[in-house]
């Protein structure tokens, strides 16, 4: 009989939040090399839920680069009135790279004037924004059955700027010392739950494929970390057992990953936040996804082994 492996590959995003994958692989390819292994488990992992390709990846990213600790993220909504709507899809990409260039020229003066106070910059004032940006639109097409969807902007922003500042900055130059506003401008504080913005990054991604996205972000956003997989913890039973009768089982989960031991005496209590099963009718193999959310209110420093787990 061939023999098949389980393999256990965590992702852990930022400080706050990880995802473990429990999916079947091939002995070629639990043979791989360890780099190969991190490799193919991550690209697995998207290959096997590419309807939520996006979501996820986005998902990961948010976690990793933006927290609520600093309250300083916000979610914006960017419009464009009738007068200024773009025709071309360059002409809103200008708009918008023109919006967050003002947008680093008022975090600059924000940074200097933190400096020259105290430059050791103790409130952590951003040199530049930090974001991740997205232009959705369609257009009609009548033969397909579409309708018009109008160019607009979604953003995960953060900043040290007001709120008023952040909305003042979305206009275009009319004339010397005339600028207009471009549109509306809805821009909420970012409410995160269990260390992510699940929410939001499900609004922004649920026509994905359907309409047009063009993503972009700003320069040194981090990547989550994938610690060196393990083929040997689960069996296929294993697997089968965890996406059934456990899957919702919080002792389960917790036992297994509520600590995560990062060496230099630091270890990461995580509490369970849920776990999705899918089942492939083709192969018979389950892929299990599981949550987990380290609240930073209850973390603790003891004395850990230097090495992932």
């Amino acid at each position: 009989m061939k023999a098949r492996y389980v393999r256990e590959q965590k992702t852990i995003c930022g400080q706050e939040y990880m995802e473990v994958d429990l999916l079947n692989v091939s002995p070629a390819e639990h043979r791989a090399s360890v780099r190969a292994k991190k490799q193919f488990a991550s690209s697995l992992a998207m290959k096997r839920c590419n309807d939520r390709n996006a979501l996820r990846k986005l998902r990961w990213k948010v976690s990793e680069n933006f927290t609520e600790r600093k309250k300083k993220t916000w979610l914006v909504h960017l419009t464009y009135s009738d007068d200024f709507l773009p025709e071309y899809d360059e002409d809103a990409q200008k708009a918008l790279t023109n919006y967050i260039e003002r947008l680093n020229r008022r975090q600059r003066q924000k940074y200097k004037e933190a400096m020259a106070k105290d430059h050791h910059n103790p409130g952590g004032v951003l040199c530049k924004v930090k974001y991740i940006a997205v232009t959705e639109y369609q257009h009609a097409d009548e033969e397909k059955g579409l309708k018009e969807v109008r160019y607009h902007h979604h953003m995960i922003l953060e900043c040290d700027l007001s709120i008023d500042k952040i909305k003042d900055l979305w206009v275009t130059r009319c004339g010397k010392g005339w600028v207009e506003p471009l549109g509306l401008v809805k821009a909420d504080r970012a409410e995160f739950d269990k260390g992510g913005l699940d929410a939001y990054c499900e609004y922004i991604t649920k026509y994905e494929g359907k309409r047009t996205h063009k993503w972009r972000q700003s320069k040194g956003l981090r990547m989550p970390t994938q610690p060196r997989p393990n083929d040997t913890r689960y069996t296929p039973r294993k697997l089968a057992e965890a996406a059934t009768l456990y899957i919702d089982d919080k002792k389960f989960w917790e036992d297994r990953y509520g600590v995560l031991k990062l060496g230099h005496g630091e270890v990461r209590q995580y509490a369970f936040v849920g776990a999705e099963p899918r089942f492939n009718e083709v192969t018979a193999e389950w892929h299990v996804i599981a949550r987990f959310w380290a609240d930073p209110r209850r973390q603790e420093t003891k004395k850990a082994v230097h090495r992932w787990e």
